[in-house]
């Protein structure tokens, strides 16, 4: 017998964790991440300013968002574009409802914009 069970608590703190984040598309998410190197230098850099404090690699948390592996924060991604001097009513065309893009988008879009050395082996 298959029952399916849906922990009403666990999928209430999911929900309110994840729902100041969002998801961009590829392209869009690789275009603002490398401008965002391109003035900053580096993606340490950019992490810094995103305010992610780790003192070994602030980048890694950007890393993973243009790897399309977690959403960014709507209060880490405001830092960035003001950063960058791109208004969030731009983003805002380029936000989805979940990450519903396949690996082979991510990939076009990191050869794209010159990120490839960030995909695995």
């Amino acid at each position: 017998m298959d029952v399916s069970y849906e922990d009403p608590i666990s999928h209430y703190f999911n929900k309110k964790r994840t729902a100041n984040k969002v998801w961009i598309e590829p392209y869009f998410r690789a275009y603002i991440i490398k401008k965002a190197i391109e003035k900053a230098g580096s993606l340490n850099e950019v992490g810094r300013v995103m305010g992610y404090r780790s003192r070994i690699h602030p980048g890694w948390s950007v890393r993973q968002i243009l790897m399309g592996i977690r959403p960014v924060a709507k209060e880490r991604l405001n830092r960035l574009l003001s950063y960058i001097n791109i208004p969030y009513e731009e983003v805002e065309k380029h936000i989805v409802t979940n990450n519903r893009y396949t690996t082979g988008e991510t990939y076009l879009a990191l050869k794209q914009y010159g990120f490839l050395y960030y995909l695995s082996k």
